[in-house]
């Protein structure tokens, strides 16, 4: 598995319509890989005072085009990719990590109003996610908890980060290449961990 990052220069006009056209994120993502038939997991995420798009696939992602439309005029590359199988490989069993995950927790009973949402029913959810993942969750909070426009229709995504340990590690192993919830084309599904606070040194 590969993770990658790409800064975002929000300051490109072409970056905020990405960031507020779903369908076409789904597009630039796949664009990444040949044949652009791999829907590879991926997130916004800020990281510093930047923000980057963050990518986890099976295959190394070619991100030249979407640089040239996306990323920092005269940073090149803008973007890097670690192998990510070296950080699962030391997830044995028993092993405690900080963890990210960017998730769609489907099924969760949720206010009608959209502005109101409660993290309590998502740490519930992310429990019981966990217990079929092969991780058990030891410290967690909801970073970011809303809903999002695609396609016509809403769909619940938030951030849940904190602290889990490893029950089984072939099944977390799974689990976090193929992807933990729903909406997984739409930014959700991607967990990273790290032994400090976060994957990313900055």
């Amino acid at each position: 598995m590969f993770l990658t990052r790409m800064a975002l220069d929000v300051n490109r006009p072409d970056t905020m319509a990405l960031l507020a056209d779903p369908v076409r994120m789904q597009r630039e993502v796949r664009a990444a890989f040949a044949g652009g038939n791999m829907q590879p997991l991926f997130r916004m995420e800020m990281i510093g005072s930047r923000l980057w798009l963050v990518v986890l696939s099976r295959l190394r992602p070619t991100l030249y085009a979407a640089h040239e439309r996306y990323g920092y005029p005269g940073v090149f590359p803008s973007w890097e990719t670690f192998d990510f199988d070296e950080t699962l490989e030391l997830a044995e069993t028993s092993t405690t990590w900080n963890f990210t995950l960017s998730a769609s927790p489907r099924g969760v009973a949720l206010a009608a109003d959209p502005a109101w949402l409660d993290s309590y029913p998502v740490l519930r959810w992310l429990e019981e996610q966990a217990a079929l993942s092969g991780f058990q969750v030891k410290e967690a909070r909801v970073s970011l908890n809303e809903w999002r426009s695609v396609d016509d229709a809403f769909i619940h995504v938030c951030v849940i980060e904190g602290v889990l340990t490893v029950t089984d590690q072939d099944t977390f192993v799974w689990a976090v290449s193929s992807g933990i919830g729903n909406a997984r084309e739409n930014g959700a599904g991607l967990m990273t961990i790290a032994m400090n606070h976060t994957f990313w040194e900055d």
